[in-house]
């Protein structure tokens, strides 16, 4: 079986002659879909015609983490599909803590990469590891002519390994933002997605093999074909001048088809409009591969938690019209940000802030700020939210451009909320590589290790000391909380324990505790106020499996959300714990659970499987769930705690919402 990853026999350049032979499939036709695969990052075919591995890091249980099944699709008489799942032997062979990638090779060989930091190769029945303490943080791997090629995110480049683990070279150093699926062509060529640049770098091998340290762009920013918005894997399909290349366009909703020359040549997905649209709407693609005979296409929705079977075709397929749904107003990102009167949410499809008076029932919407796009007070990527306790001032920090923008917001908390687009002043857009360069500075004058500082990657902010004039950066690149000044001067950096791995979450507690959630760990990390580390794995009974975000509560516990199991966990002081949610859509359930934040009437946690967020108060108890433009404060039928399914729709004592901002009943309210 010719493999997905490694099947192209020549170089594909951009000065290649025009193809030959057949042309490149222009779109697909959906076939089947495999439910149930939780958080699937990753799919590969696999050798012999035995179907696609696939990864699913949020399952249960730790084997099924690994590769949950061995799955195919497979004709039936009347001319359906159906999906054939079959547990596989592998996941009995070893275990990999965070899978995020797949690679097989022709002879069975197969590489899985986790993002703690390590390559597990399973090879004539054995199972080893290499790339610890050379890898950062991986994210895609494919197996090269001369060993294995890897993504690192936190080195922002493609190692290349040996069979032995050594790195042998490094692709794109400079160039690459965000690395993330590649593939390896058979004479040492290297093509992977940069999430973060939106294009496809390309590295040509040179006569030895070797792949070129520096890269070729293909494609842009946009949504025009040929375009793309956080591209996630590239698949290969052919041989040499004939090789076509599909490339998972992760915002965009759709897998594009290109040309040898990195041409555009066609695209299918039909961008699902609302989460759970159906069969054949791509929904947040992650990852793809294709069958030995080139006829299927995978797409992994981790998103979903699925993975979707199509048949490439020839021929473009018509664009079809969605169903008649009701449209969605948000789309989400993990990160939230309050603070007394203010509220701040990104969306992670425009990279812009929105700003909400967090005071009412429902939060309303006062300003937007950014947007996607180069330009002045425009955002790349959105990686960290936080706003002054006592200024209200808005910090956001912009990855793609390593920098921090803090926006003064010119407004009247006296009176009644309006939209206002001209709320947000920019006061300051302070950088990332300045500021690590300020504190290498300072470190070396105190003869300390900090010169050695890389610039930081926030992935959180929050403040703390008794005026909130203390910054605390949650630093991935650095596996460091930066403690500074509210302009960035120097400052202390407070390394994370050793088993921190990619910490998202930061919470600051009025005593000056921190806890930091990192769910690739596994594990929240508290600090006490004299700075000493405890690792907490379980609330209670209950086992933290991806614990995504984290709060302190007024009792003096700790709410986590755990996206493996879509719930948060509720810890009392007392070492007691609950469950809260649970799988699904209505209120008081959850879909993919990230974020959490304080707020004037509770606790908000960002639902981001569901584009929405919900809120709880007293107790932690539910008592809002919302959007930009959709809120309930009675629960749904069939909602925990709710109205019974076959309840009336508008029992008697019903109300839309409560507060101020009440809005009509065809927006909210029980139902």
């Amino acid at each position: 079986m010719i493999l997905t990853f490694a099947i192209c026999t020549a170089a594909v350049t951009h000065g290649a002659s025009p193809m030959l032979g057949p042309p490149c499939p222009q779109a697909a036709e959906y076939i089947a879909t495999a439910e149930d695969l939780p958080g699937v990052v990753a799919v590969a075919a696999v050798p012999g015609g035995g179907g696609f591995l696939l990864c699913t890091p949020e399952a249960m249980e730790p084997a099924a983490r690994l590769v949950a099944a061995a799955i195919d699709a497979q004709p039936e008489e009347d001319g359906a599909a159906s999906v054939v799942k079959r547990v596989s032997e592998l996941a009995q062979r070893g275990e990999v803590g965070a899978p995020c990638a797949i690679d097989v090779r022709a002879d069975g060989a197969i590489a899985i990469a986790d993002a703690a930091g390590s390559i597990r190769l399973f090879e004539d029945g054995r199972s080893r590891s290499i790339g610890e303490g050379v890898l950062g943080e991986p994210s895609g791997v494919a197996f090269h002519p001369k060993g294995v090629a890897v993504s690192d995110r936190r080195a922002a480049a493609v190692v290349l390994l040996d069979d032995s683990g050594h790195a042998i070279a490094r692709l794109g150093s400079g160039q690459i933002g965000d690395p993330r699926g590649l593939a390896a062509l058979d004479d040492g060529s290297v093509l992977v997605a940069d999430r973060l640049r939106d294009c496809v770098w390309r590295f040509a091998a040179g006569v030895d093999g070797m792949p070129s340290a520096s890269g070729e762009a293909i494609g842009e920013f946009g949504s025009s074909p040929g375009q793309f918005n956080a591209p996630g894997d590239v698949a290969i399909l052919g041989k040499g001048e004939e090789c076509c290349i599909l490339v998972a366009d992760e915002l965009n909703h759709r897998v594009q088809i290109l040309d040898a020359n990195g041409r555009f040549v066609g695209f299918f997905g039909m961008h699902a409009l609302v989460p759970r649209m159906g069969a054949g709407h791509i929904h947040y693609p992650r990852s793809i591969a294709i069958s030995s005979d080139g006829s299927t296409l995978v797409v992994a929705e981790a998103f979903e938690d699925r993975a979707q079977f199509f048949r490439l075709t020839p021929e473009p397929q018509p664009p079809g019209i969605p169903p008649s749904v009701e449209l969605i107003s948000s789309h989400f990102g993990p990160e939230i940000a309050c603070a007394g009167d203010l509220l701040a949410v990104v969306d992670i499809e425009s990279e812009a802030v929105g700003i909400l008076d967090a005071r009412t029932t429902p939060p309303i919407h006062m300003t937007l700020m950014g947007g996607g796009g180069a330009s002045p007070q425009r955002f790349r990527e959105v990686s960290a939210l936080a706003i002054e306790p006592d200024r209200r001032r808005v910090w956001i920090a912009d990855r793609g451009r390593n920098a921090i923008d803090v926006y003064d917001l010119v407004w009247d908390p006296t009176k009644e909320p309006v939209v206002d687009l001209f709320m947000p002043r920019l006061a300051r857009s302070m950088r990332l590589d300045a500021f690590a360069e300020r504190m290498r500075a300072a470190s070396a004058s105190k003869a300390s290790t900090t010169p050695s500082l890389r610039t930081p990657d926030p992935a959180d902010i929050a403040f703390a000391g008794p005026d909130s004039s203390r910054v605390l950066i949650l630093d991935r690149a650095n596996m460091a909380v930066l403690a500074t000044d509210l302009r960035l001067g120097a400052g202390e950096v407070v390394s994370l324990p050793k088993e921190a791995r990619v910490p998202e979450e930061l919470a600051v507690a009025a005593d000056g505790r921190w806890a930091i959630a990192d769910p690739v760990a596994q594990a929240v990390f508290l600090r006490a106020a004299d700075g000493t580390w405890s690792t907490l794995r379980a609330l209670g009974e209950f086992a933290l499996i991806r614990p995504s975000g984290v709060a302190f509560l007024d009792d003096g516990g700790l709410a986590v959300s755990d996206a493996a199991r879509d719930v948060v966990i509720v810890g009392g002081p007392n070492g007691s714990a609950r469950i809260v949610g649970g799988k699904g859509v209505l209120d008081e359930q959850f879909w993919d659970p990230q974020a959490i934040a304080p707020s004037p009437r509770g606790h908000l946690v960002i639902d981001r499987g569901n584009h929405r967020f919900q809120r709880f108060g007293d107790g932690f108890t539910w008592n809002l769930t919302g959007s930009m433009g959709r809120y309930y404060d009675r629960k749904r039928r069939g909602s925990p705690g709710g109205p019974p399914p076959l309840a009336p729709a508008n029992p008697v004592g019903s109300s839309n919402t409560s507060g101020a901002g009440r809005v009509p009943a065809a927006n909210g309210g029980a139902s």
